[in-house]
């Protein structure tokens, strides 16, 4: 074991370039792949921008000379982005602000794309939500690309344009990634090799409609748009990231698993605790069985929050310092902060609670 400030350096270099090198795989799979690769991006922004700002944050401390000679463009939509993984735990926004965020985009959606067909008796066929599905399961909204990525309604009207202007953040994105893991080997494909194009469909709705038949009655429609998000986030990683078999991607997987559980259970926390007399029975017995899981109980528990400060910020706490090591499968972070977990064991139990997590969002939502 080592100690000190240079193991925790060590630790972070290792951690940002196991990401980075994950984003690089995708990002030129991305690119080459242009207007096809649309709907991915929406889904994995957030995770990119969030492994962007973060790495580049933890290189201008560490190590300032590379940071300076990175393109690191688009950083207000990146910061943006970034902070919605976090969902309802953004000290800045919380439960309310976000809920007001979604209900600002789902107004801006029903007068941008409602009331416009000449034919009055006609209107009632107009739709203003747009879902993209994976295989079947729901992996975003045009609400949810709105949150994320601050997009106006109208942006969304015309998906083959929209992939135009999104390519080229994804274009400055693998800029600043390519630059910073430049020097790291090529380790294979990207979980974007087992995509297939022809499995991703659009459905469109009257969100109106729509939020009436999803997740409980007694919540507001703002309040059902967040909830989709979440499910969107856990479809994304039971249903498109699970086919990454390439062992160089199991940290950043893992990773990524990881903190989604984490914000989505404590995100779900707080709304039972807001909404919960309200809710039905059957709202109160599926919260039940997410939140009161044992996973769900492990992920949030001791030194949960320092690995997970850990996983995103990169450099560990200092009273970790000492349990870490190099040549320890994942550093010993698993250990340090989760006495009765080795790292494969623990990555097996997040992997197949996220399925779980998925599976009981879908059947809550009504998918």
């Amino acid at each position: 074991m080592s100690s000190g400030t240079g193991i925790k350096q060590d630790v972070a270099r290792l951690l940002i370039e196991g990401d980075l090198a994950f984003s690089r795989r995708f990002l030129e799979c991305v690119v080459e792949g242009a207007g096809k690769a649309v709907l991915p991006i929406f889904c994995m922004n957030g995770y990119l921008s969030l492994i962007i700002h973060e790495s580049y944050r933890t290189l201008k401390a560490n190590d300032p000379e590379l940071a300076a000679s990175l393109a690191y463009e688009h950083e207000e939509t990146i910061q943006r982005a970034r902070l919605s993984v976090k969902l309802f735990d953004d000290s800045k926004t919380g439960l309310d602000k976000v809920g007001d965020a979604f209900a600002r985009i789902i107004d801006e959606g029903r007068q941008a794309f409602l009331g416009n067909t000449w034919f009055p008796p006609a209107r009632r066929w107009e739709t203003d939500l747009g879902e993209y599905r994976y295989r079947g399961r729901l992996v975003s909204t045009t609400h949810t690309v709105g949150f994320v990525m601050a997009l106006p309604a109208d942006a969304l009207r015309d998906l083959s344009v929209l992939g135009q202007e999104l390519s080229a953040v994804a274009r400055a994105q693998s800029a600043y990634v390519s630059q910073a893991a430049g020097h790291l080997p090529w380790t294979g494909p990207s979980f974007m090799n087992s995509i297939a194009p022809d499995a991703f469909e659009t459905r469109d709705h009257r969100s109106e409609r729509h939020f009436n038949r999803i997740f409980d009655a007694s919540l507001p429609d703002k309040m059902k748009a967040s909830l989709t998000a979440f499910q969107c986030s856990l479809n994304v990683l039971d249903a498109m990231l699970r086919d990454d078999d390439n062992p160089a991607s199991a940290e950043t997987v893992f990773k990524l698993r990881y903190i989604t559980l984490y914000h989505v259970l404590s995100s779900l926390e707080k709304l039972r605790n807001q909404y919960e007399e309200a809710l039905g029975t059957a709202s109160r017995s599926l919260l039940a069985a997410m939140l009161d899981h044992p996973v769900s109980a492990e992920i949030r528990s001791g030194e949960a929050r320092h690995f997970r400060n850990t996983l995103i910020h990169y450099t560990p706490a200092e009273h970790l310092a000492s349990k870490l090591s190099t040549n320890a499968p994942y550093y010993g972070l698993v250990e340090a902060c989760f006495p009765t977990r080795d790292f494969p064991s623990l990555r097996a139990a997040v992997a197949e609670h996220t399925g779980r997590m998925a599976a009981l969002m879908d059947q809550w939502s009504g998918a």
